[in-house]
This record gives C-alpha cells, structure tokens and sequence, in this order.
C-alpha cells in the first residue's frame, strides 16, 4: 500500500490503529525489528501493537504512549490514531488491588492515651519518691543542690585558720624562689646551636596559602615536613647546607636569618627546590 492510499485509509478511519502502524510501516521499507530498536521495545511488543492486541501490553496509559510514540516515528497523526483506540480497541482494565492482611497488627488509636498514661504514671511516681526523701530528710541532699549546709562539730575554732595560714606562708615562698630561677634551665639544657655558629640558619615560612614544606640537613636527615595551612608560619633552625622542598610556592614567604628569599627563581610548575648554603 502506498503513502497516499495509506492515509486515505487512515483518515476514513475504519482500519484499528494497529492495522494502520502495520500498513505505515511496510510502506516505509522498515522491519518490526527496526521499529523495535527505535522505540526501545521488544519485538513483541511491536508485534502486539500491530495486531491490536492490547492485552499483551502493560495497561491502557502504556498503550497510547506506545502507539503515540509509533505514529511520531512514521510521522502520522497520533490524535486520529488514538481517536480510533477509544473508539474500537477492549484496553486491558487497571486493576488497584489492596495488600492483602498478613497477620500484622495496625496500631490504634486507643493505644496512644494508653502509653500516655502510663508514661504520666511513671513520672508522678518518681516525683513523689523524691518528694518523700526531701519531706522527711531521708538522704542528705546539700551537696547535689549546692547548699553549704551546717559546719560539722569537729571544725577547728576561729583563730586557727589564721595560725595555719601563718603557717603556710613560708611554703609558699619556696615556689616564688623556684620560678625566680626557673628560666635558666632551658638556656643550659637547649640542645640547638649558638646563633654564633657561622653555619646555623633560622628559616621562618609565613604560609598565605596551604603548602607542603620538607626541609633535609646535608645528611639527608629530615628535620621538618608537614602539610602547613593558610595564615600560619613556622620557624625551622638547622646547620647549612639545607635543602628545601616547598609546594605552592608562589603562596609562600621564606626568610633565612631574618633576610628574605626570593623562591621564583627555584619555582617549576609551583614547587620551589633550593638549598640554603
């Protein structure tokens, strides 16, 4: 059947929709493979479609997206076609089916005051057991409520604390002579070199962005290497030569002895190498 003739038919609408798929479909040179593959469908599915057969389907919004979707691939009307599907084709009825009961109880609402008044119960009971404790002073309750309560017989008299107070002066004295002399300690115990020593190096980071630092002394032994975080400086002290690694470097201050190094010229594609003689 040719296109015109074929659309002639379909405007007389007296073929099923089905039919007139079928018809378009030849007339086009294509396979229900193809318009299987186009479509997304099985080829059954396509097979349904032509031969009205709805049932085969998945229920009657299935239907009408897939013989509106089959008449947009032919370039038909879809309207006419869907017009003739009210018309003449038995669509499969939706079913709604109710679950069936499967022995799980639903929860009433007469449960609900129940567990109120139980709660309820409950609390009222616990109030008045406190209640009685505190009536009849059974359990002495100064300290949980922050009272100072009654000092107990056996407390010294008046004069004696200013005597044990007498007392306690000299003892806290020797801290004060302690903390005097305290600052000397570390100054003979630091194992760091003397800022006389020709090869010792003071090297402060001022980091305005995140950045891996590693610092490496002439032996190859790390002395610093951390992940260091925006707004942060950190000092590092050795013995030169020092080797340093620095990632992010363009986000990165260094001064050695308290002289600023310029790390451009040791950058490559953000990590500065260098060695601080």
């Amino acid at each position: 059947m040719s296109e015109p003739e074929y659309r002639e038919t379909a405007t007389q609408g007296p073929a099923p929709p089905g039919a007139v798929l079928r018809a378009a479909r030849e007339a086009a040179g294509m396979s229900v493979s193809d318009v299987a593959q186009a479509l997304k469908l099985s080829p059954r599915q396509v097979e349904a479609i032509e031969a009205d057969d709805y049932p085969r389907l998945s229920g009657p919004t299935f239907v009408r997206g897939f013989i509106r979707n089959y008449a947009r691939l032919l370039r038909l009307d879809a309207a006419d076609l869907l017009a003739g599907l009210d018309g003449k084709a038995q669509l499969p009825p939706v079913e709604l089916r109710v679950p069936e009961h499967d022995g799980v109880r639903m929860p009433s609402g007469a449960e609900r005051p129940a567990r109120a008044w139980t709660a309820a119960s409950l609390m009222a009971a616990v109030l008045l057991v406190i209640a009685v404790i505190l009536y009849f002073d059974l359990v002495d309750v100064s300290p949980l409520l922050g009272r100072g309560g009654s000092r107990p017989a056996a407390e010294p008299p008046g004069p004696a604390p200013a005597a044990a107070s007498e007392a306690a002066a000299p003892q806290a004295a020797v801290p004060t002579n302690a903390a005097a002399v305290a600052p000397a300690a570390p100054v003979a115990s630091d194992p760091a070199p003397a800022p006389a020593d020709p090869a010792w190096r003071r090297l402060v980071f001022t980091f305005e962005g995140e950045s891996w630092v590693e610092v490496r002394e002439a032996s190859g032994r790390i002395i610093f290497s951390q992940l260091n975080r925006k707004g942060t400086t950190q000092v590092v002290t050795g013995t030169a030569p020092l080797s340093l690694v620095i990632g992010n470097a363009s986000a990165v201050r260094l001064a050695a002895n308290e002289q600023p190094i310029d790390l451009a010229p040791h950058t490559r594609v953000e990590v500065a190498r260098l060695t601080i003689e």
